[in-house]
């Protein structure tokens, strides 16, 4: 589970910007319903990023895709180089700390880098340094010392680490390539519903749920597609003589769902998953995750998840984000303001404002210095909307009216 992530120039986000998932203190607020109790901490089960359009809510999930990219792409040679993208596509270094729960231990890993190197990167476990290295100064556990000479100055020593098979570095890798999951409706990883083949039970489950939600779905079929796509051209050397060599044409098998609709009494009819609205398929993908149980100590996070969803729906989602929820964690992005005031902790509600210099800066409701936010009638969107807390979208209508040479009256 995720405990907080801190940035520092990485897209909008120039200074030092911390997301947290910890609980707010002294705050009680829908603590059965909507936080998680471990050992290590208390964390929040949902948070939800408000704020303008072109403010940089986005840039907040985009982060973790950073983070999984350079983490889990590794640099090929010396000349490769890591993924950057900082404010303004400046020079600067970028630096990520994150801190999260895996197998009942508090993981702390920060990372810090240009294109060309990697300045200084930290491991440690419930406290305890497993790795470190201050550009060329590398420090690993006993019995891998000797790894450190064959570490290029652009190659990620949590891969490095992981690849050689030390066992935090292990468990450090994989709760960032598969503990933290980002749903991307327009790519959807057809993998996850394989089991569906299989597993009647599943599949008959997934339908009621989205029957009762309200979907026109009556059926879920999995197909394969054959397309055939040539080997790319060979370099072969005959007789002292280069030669290019064409490559054969081999069959690919593509992975398809279909969703079965009713049309009337009698009739039906069948689209493509590809062709579904945006809501359908993240509902779908949500609904495959939670009755499969693979959603045990993930981390969601979802990049306008109310977007083509109706406002029963997303308050559907809210219950399974939180009421309903015994492990898992959701951030998500969204402007349907109505949920501010739909059971929700201010330690939950955050906003991403931009300021006329294009740097953003993220915060929570629970930030104000308020002791009315503790209330239980405390109306959040009202107050938002009033521009209490900033990360409005300001709209000058005069001025549209002027370039369209109209008035506005």
């Amino acid at each position: 589970m995720l405990i907080s992530i801190a940035v520092k120039n990485f897209r909008s986000f120039y200074e030092k910007t911390v997301f947290s998932m910890e609980t707010g203190a002294r705050l009680r607020k829908y603590t059965d319903t909507n936080t998680h109790k471990r050992k290590q901490a208390h964390l929040i089960k949902s948070a939800f990023i408000f704020g303008g359009n072109a403010n940089g809510k986005t840039n907040v999930i985009n982060l973790f895709k950073l983070l999984k990219a350079l983490v889990m792409r590794p640099t090929r040679s010396e000349v490769d180089y890591l993924i950057t993208d900082t404010f303004a596509d400046n020079s600067e270094p970028t630096e990520i700390m994150i801190k999260f729960l895996k197998n009942d231990k508090v993981f702390e890993y920060t990372i810090e880098y240009v294109k060309n190197r990697v300045i200084t990167e930290i491991l440690k476990v419930n406290g305890n340094g497993i790795f470190a290295r201050v550009r060329d100064d590398i420090t690993l556990p006993q019995g891998f010392e000797t790894l450190g000479q064959y570490i290029r100055k652009n190659q990620v020593l949590l891969f490095f680490a992981q690849n050689n098979n030390i066992p935090e570095a292990k468990e450090a890798y994989e709760w960032i390539a598969t503990d933290l999951i980002i749903p991307i409706v327009d790519d959807i990883q057809y993998s996850i519903f394989n089991e569906l083949k299989q597993n009647k039970s599943l599949k008959e489950k997934t339908i009621a749920f989205l029957q009762a939600a309200d979907f026109n779905i009556l059926d879920l079929e999995l197909r394969e597609r054959t397309i055939k796509i040539p080997v790319p051209l060979s370099l072969k050397v005959i007789d002292g003589e280069p030669e290019l060599e064409k490559g054969d044409i081999v069959e690919h098998k593509i992975p398809e769902i279909y969703c079965v609709h009713r049309s009337n009494e009698s009739e039906q009819f069948i689209l493509n998953l590809d062709n579904e609205s945006a809501g359908t398929k993240i509902f779908l993908l949500l609904a495959v995750y939670i009755l499969q149980n693979r959603t045990q100590n993930k981390v969601f996070l979802i990049d306008e998840f109310d977007s083509s969803l109706h406002i029963k729906l997303t308050e559907l989602l809210l219950n399974l984000f939180n009421k309903w929820n015994t492990s898992s964690q959701f951030i998500t992005t969204t402007h349907a303001f109505d949920l501010m005031d739909r059971e929700l902790r201010p330690d939950q509600i955050y906003f991403v404002e931009k300021n006329r210099f294009g740097k953003s800066e993220l915060y929570s409701v629970f930030d104000f210095d308020d002791p009315a936010l503790k209330r239980q009638d405390y109306q959040y969107k009202s107050r938002y909307l009033q521009g209490v807390y900033g990360a409005d979208q300001i709209v000058d209508y005069t001025s549209i009216a002027d370039a369209l040479g109209v008035e506005d009256e």
